[in-house]
């Protein structure tokens, strides 16, 4: 591993971006997990198109390794501003590494660097590693979702 970076995602990332939101469904969902990249793809390119602030890959000499998307969001009682983390990626060959670490670190630096009150990241309660590492950066839980199926 010679170059490790942290950038803006280009419209030309979109298709292996699609394969990571593809992966984090099938964890998030199992059975339901929408798996058709088509979706994925054409949802992300709306996103980039729409806002693409907030969105980042990590490579590692130069080939996508990674993947982050926070939304700036508003409170509509308080009116601050927080940060909605919708995707945290980083492919099996470096999950658990040190560049877990960095990237999420890029993360909270975004936050802090937009003025950002506060941030929510959402997590499969399945999800150990991520909980893991949403603990380790200081996140507390405080929803928990119920869900009865017919």
């Amino acid at each position: 591993m010679d170059k490790v970076d942290i950038r803006p995602i280009k419209e030309s990332d979109i298709l292996t971006i699609a394969d990571f939101e593809k992966e984090i469904c099938i964890i998030s969902f199992g059975d339901t997990a929408v798996t058709d990249l088509d979706v994925h793809q054409k949802k992300l390119l709306k996103s980039y198109k729409k806002n693409p602030e907030g969105m980042f890959v990590l490579t590692v000499d130069e080939k996508i390794s990674g993947w982050l998307w926070m939304d700036e969001k508003i409170n509509f009682l308080t009116n601050e501003k927080y940060i909605n983390f919708r995707s945290f990626y980083i492919v099996k060959e470096f999950q658990g590494t040190e560049l877990t670490g960095e990237l999420m670190k890029f993360a909270m630096d975004f936050c802090k660097s937009v003025q950002a009150n506060m941030v929510v990241g959402k997590v499969f309660i399945d999800n150990i590693s991520m909980r893991a590492l949403y603990k380790e950066f200081g996140f507390k839980p405080t929803h928990l979702s119920m869900e009865y199926k017919f």
